[in-house]
């Protein structure tokens, strides 16, 4: 069960396959069950 990883492991593909974006801004929104939602800015490592 990968759900509440999703968002990680999709952003760690991404840099893996594109490393030039390592140091931009990234927003990560997450949408759960019960109507939960979360967002975030993040600088990729």
């Amino acid at each position: 069960n990968t759900s509440a990883a999703s968002i990680p492991l999709a952003t760690h593909r991404l840099l893996a396959e594109h490393p030039e974006l390592s140091g931009g801004l990234a927003l990560q929104i997450g949408f759960g069950a019960g109507l939960v939602y979360g967002a975030q800015v993040v600088v990729l490592p």
